[in-house]
């Protein structure tokens, strides 16, 4: 390392750091697999192995590989999936040890080789405790984990199943040689570590990327886009730097659009000195011209934010920077202590994929160590609410009896928790969209349970019992994999059965064969979930379910559920009584690196008023460098000329047209004509008390245009008749160019098995 721990970090990487990065853990990566691939092959379990003759550690690693058999792998498969995952958690773990120590988070580096064949912690034990060289390197890690684990037990537990097996002392130098060759202020980086799991992953991801249809464990690789820093930004400020400045009566105090110049809002620095305040923080926030209403709360512990596909925490990182300005300006409290206690009250994260969770607890760990120790303080870390939703966390069939004992068996309430289990279990890549409080609510409000005095008194919500139930499972249960899993399973039913004040997201994406077929099933036979079955607006209803009156949900998604007749009842209730768009951009394309879809970033009030005004940005036409820069220009510059970018929409204007498209850049003088007497076509529209102009269909398609349409010179025989297509010129009344090969009432056009004319009827009328 080069010795300078307290150089500057950076926000993010830059594409050739980026490459680099990616050749070095594509390196890691096939090093520790080959690896790990042979100690199980030392411990003939290539395939699976005669239970009778097993040792005790052949047993555990076989009971370890069978958690992956849990996804309805067989034994091979559930081989290589045990690999994958123990190679990354060890890649992971060595990165994060490599950040910390160019941190100087650690004392003695168990990452860094001296010339001697030892590292720095390894050379004390040899030293200190007389432990042989050969055995002191590994031990020196082996106890650098157990440390961190007390702190951030999700990354560092070494008596999960990934952690049986350690890499040998020569693969472990190796995998340290590697980490030398990424410069420390790469390691410095807010956003390593996501660069880090990304590229681990990116070969699944690239054979993920020509399937059409995705198995249940493909749902979380397939899904793993970055979002952009400033994206991030955008929708933080918009949501819950917006909330907060409107509950505390703030909205005047942020930066008038003149005040600050295109540069100082796209470079403004987050250190303390630079932004002390949320206005000061949020410079992409575009306030309203009427203030809106916001959740009231009391005191900064009270606010709760939850990303429900949290991948590295990219949106929980920068909401730390929110919520820390929040309890300054909100408490006496010294700044030193501040970063503990947002991790403790005000961040939640859900993710499908335990690497994602195990990075995104450390890269928080990262943050609110850095800022304790920036302001002089002595950081502790607090139990932070960040949970795993695979479906192997409902493994807990050994555990069942702490439930039984501590609910009892055969109630209503025992039979509703076995229910809760059994439909998480068996539908894998659910993650966040599970419906706790819709499947519990009614039988705890019975009172089924021994429960309801236990602790502080009688438990007057589901969260409240859930969350005593957590304790009380805790109290009682072991160490094993089985009653592990049930702990898990039971931080993830508090985290998602209480009430926040914004979510922030980058959701899955996908429908159809994108979409697994179980949970397809459980939404369709959820009666909480109303709309299509479509994973981002689906996670979009579970958060607005969770989401407070007048929270907020910023979300980067699909731009589908624009104009698709399928999302018409999501628009119609979104500008309608359920809730708001309050702030919308259209991108494009090109926001996501390697994925060809349109995106819109949108923060959404829920139970907000429909008489409200949305604000609406317009972007597609904008090459993705540039982006940004025409973002920040229409909303506070003013200088952008040509294309207007920035709208501001009465949302009930939207009903106007039929299937309530947000077509925002369309003026209410246009969208009025909709509303005329005379339409149209009003039988298509469903609009029977309308006077219609005619009717409008489709005509022939003939699927050989080189055979039936020629140009109107060509051809003047009998059987060539005037034929009328479309085109840019044609949105009005075409003019008629063609002809086409009639003959005698559409025989030559008929015979053709491909051809499909349509509405004949209505010819040469």
């Amino acid at each position: 390392m080069d010795g300078n721990a307290l150089g500057p970090r950076k926000a993010q990487l830059d594409k050739e750091e980026r490459e680099h990065l990616e050749a070095v853990v594509t390196e890691m990566r096939d090093r520790i697999e080959a690896n790990v691939r042979y100690q199980l092959e030392a411990y003939d379990l290539a395939d699976r192995p005669d239970d009778a003759s097993l040792s005790e550690t052949q047993e555990t690693l076989v009971e370890a590989i069978e958690l992956e058999a849990a996804d309805g792998h067989d034994w091979e498969d559930a081989h290589e999936q045990y690999i994958t995952g123990v190679g990354y958690t060890v890649v992971n773990r060595l990165a994060a040890l490599r950040c910390m120590e160019v941190r100087d988070f650690i004392d003695d580096e168990v990452t860094a080789f001296r010339d001697d064949g030892l590292t720095p912690a390894a050379d004390r034990l040899v030293t200190e405790d007389f432990m042989l060289e050969e055995e002191a390197v590994l031990e020196a890690y082996r106890n650098a984990c157990d440390k961190l684990a007390a702190e951030i037990e999700i990354l560092f537990d070494r008596s999960t199943a990934y952690s049986l097996i350690d890499p040998d002392d020569d693969t472990y130098e190796d995998l340290c040689g590697m980490l030398d060759e990424v410069p420390d202020e790469v390691w410095r980086a807010d956003d390593v570590l996501g660069w880090v799991y990304e590229y681990y992953n990116r070969p699944v991801v690239e054979a993920l990327d020509a399937k059409n249809t995705l198995e249940p464990e493909d749902v979380g690789p397939a899904n793993q886009f970055y979002t952009p820093h400033w994206v991030v930004r955008m929708l933080t400020d918009n949501s819950l730097g917006k909330l907060y400045l409107e509950a505390t009566g703030q909205e005047d105090a942020v930066p008038k659009p003149d005040a600050l110049s295109p540069e100082e809002r796209k470079d403004r620095l987050v250190t303390p000195e630079d932004s002390p305040s949320v206005p000061e923080l949020c410079t992409y926030l575009i306030p309203d011209e009427e203030a809106g209403d916001a959740p009231e709360f009391d005191h900064p512990s009270e606010l709760r934010v939850i990303d429900p596909a949290c991948g590295s925490a990219h949106f929980l990182l920068y909401a730390f920077d929110v919520l820390e300005r929040i309890w300054w300006a909100e408490t006496d409290l010294d700044r030193a202590e501040i970063p503990a206690k947002v991790l403790e009250h005000n961040l939640y994260g859900v993710d499908i994929d335990l690497r994602s969770c195990q990075l995104s607890a450390f890269n928080l760990y990262l943050k609110a160590r850095t800022r304790t120790e920036e302001e002089d303080g002595q950081f502790e870390m607090p139990n932070v609410d960040i949970v795993c939703a695979d479906a192997r966390v409902a493994e807990v069939e050994e555990g069942a009896a702490v439930l039984d004992d501590i609910t009892g068996e055969g109630t209503d309430l025992r039979d509703a928790l076995g229910d809760i289990i059994d439909t998480f279990q068996h539908t894998e890549a659910l993650g966040s969209l599970l419906d706790v409080s819709g499947t519990l609510e009614d039988v705890f409000e019975s009172g089924q349970t021994d429960l309801s005095d236990w602790g502080d008194g009688t438990h007057q919500s589901l969260n409240s019992f859930l969350k005593a139930l957590r304790e009380a499972v805790g109290e009682r249960s072991s160490d094993s994999f089985s009653e592990q899993n049930l702990k898990s399973f039971l931080n993830l039913l508090v985290v998602l059965s209480q009430a926040y004040d914004v979510a922030l997201m980058n959701p899955p994406y996908g429908s159809g064969g994108r979409m697994p077929d179980t949970v397809q099933e459980y939404i369709e036979e959820n009666g909480n979930y109303k709309y299509t079955t479509e994973y981002y607006i689906n996670f979009f209803e579970a958060c607005d379910r969770l989401a407070k009156a007048d929270g907020r949900t910023g979300m980067l998604v699909p731009w589908s559920f624009m104009f698709n007749k399928s999302f018409q009842t999501f628009r119609e209730d979104f500008v309608g009584g359920r809730g708001a768009f309050d702030f919308f951009s259209e991108f494009g394309y090109d926001i996501l690196d390697n994925a060809t879809v349109g995106t819109v970033g949108t923060v959404v009030r829920s139970e907000a008023d429909s008489g409200q005004t949305g604000t609406f940005i317009r972007l597609p036409d904008v090459a993705k460098g540039e982006k940004e820069g025409k973002f920040i220009r229409a909303s506070f510059d003013g200088s952008e000329t040509g294309v207007k970018r920035l709208y501001h929409r009465k949302l009930s204007e939207f009903a106007m047209v039929p299937g309530t498209p947000l077509s925002y850049w369309v003026s209410r003088d246009l969208r009025s004509i909709y509303q005329s007497d005379t339409v149209l076509d009003a039988d298509n529209a469903g609009l029977d008390e309308r006077e219609t102009l005619g009717d409008i269909k489709q005509g022939t398609a003939t699927a050989d245009d080189s055979r039936f349409v020629h140009k109107f010179w060509e051809d003047r025989g009998a059987e060539w008749v005037p034929f009328a297509k479309g085109g840019a010129d044609a949105w009005l009344l075409p003019r008629i160019k063609n002809t086409l090969l009639w003959g005698e009432d559409g025989t030559e056009v008929d015979r053709y098995p491909k051809s499909y004319p349509r509405n004949t009827d209505a010819y040469f009328n």
